[in-house]
């Protein structure tokens, strides 16, 4: 269907390639979906990279993304011609299933670390400094030489005493967040 719709190209090893477009499939995705998926998108003559796949929690030693309450989204695209924009998964069948939109940004307010989305280059003010960010980038087009990864000792030391300071219930969306999620989608702002 989508090669009727957008059309698609022929590569150097002689596999359709979908003209901007794709396929993305995440539920049941383990190790054999994925061969089962790559030897049926060949035989019916398309290239491998049509197709995207999601973390299914059979790549994740069986405990699934619903188990851990969490997944990885797209949040922010930019284009080839400069625009970009905020995207968030936001389902209409299960408003308490959405995904956070934009450039994430964390940092901790009153011992809360606490989400911020921060607008792309150019376009305002982050609302949090560089150096406040909690979220560090350690793989941009491949691993950072100097990383910035502590130890898993440090992990669980420091997990271990920020866990225990944390209020029991908190709020971790900022006000500034959430207006962004009303904007993209009010069905899903609390």
């Amino acid at each position: 269907a989508a090669d009727k719709v957008f059309g698609s190209d022929v590569n150097l090893k002689g596999y359709k390639v979908i003209k901007g477009a794709g396929v993305i499939q995440g539920d049941g995705i383990n190790i054999d979906t994925i061969q089962e998926i790559c030897l049926s998108v060949e035989k019916a003559g398309f290239s491998a990279q049509c197709v995207a796949f999601g973390m299914g929690g059979g790549l994740l030693q069986k405990v699934n993304r619903d188990t851990m309450s969490f997944a990885t989204k797209l949040s922010h695209i930019r284009f080839k011609d400069g625009t970009s924009r905020d995207i968030m998964k936001a389902p209409k069948t299960d408003t308490g299933k959405f995904s956070l939109p934009g450039i994430l940004a964390v940092k901790r307010e009153a011992g809360v670390p606490t989400v911020y989305c921060t607008p792309d280059a150019g376009n305002g003010k982050p609302p949090v400094a560089p150096e406040d960010n909690l979220l560090q980038i350690v793989y941009d087009n491949g691993p950072l030489a100097a990383s910035p990864w502590e130890s898993f000792t440090e992990v669980r030391s420091r997990l271990a005493s920020e866990w225990a300071a944390l209020p029991p219930n908190a709020d971790v969306l900022s006000p500034q967040i959430k207006n962004v999620i009303k904007e993209i989608s009010p069905e899903h702002a609390r």
